[in-house]
């Protein structure tokens, strides 16, 4: 884990507690939102780490236009996947039911 990926982990852990503190959330969905973002985290960089051989294979032969415009497609795509698991993650924390239900 490099010292940037450890620092960002850091704040959001500081800033997780920082909203249990003030009762925004539970000590449960604050254990839920660290876990969840370290699976997310790893899932993110195996993902992007599987797609580089692809890449580099459509730039030597399609050209690096070509390969551009997948990998975006994929960043899209991919982006568009973990807004998703997250909106689910965030919909099932206790403190965000509580509140839809009053």
């Amino acid at each position: 884990m490099s010292f940037d990926r450890q620092a960002q982990r850091q704040a959001w852990i500081d800033g997780l507690a920082q909203l249990r503190e003030q009762g925004a959330i539970t000590t449960d969905d604050e254990n839920t939102l660290i876990r969840h973002m370290d699976e997310r985290l790893d899932a993110v960089q195996e993902a992007l780490a599987a797609l580089v051989p692809e890449y580099e294979r459509r730039v030597a032969e399609e050209g690096q236009d070509a390969a551009d415009a997948w990998i975006g497609d994929q960043a899209r795509a991919m982006g568009e996947r973990e807004g998703e698991d997250a909106r689910r993650m965030v919909d099932s924390l206790t403190s965000v039911q509580m509140s839809a239900q009053a």
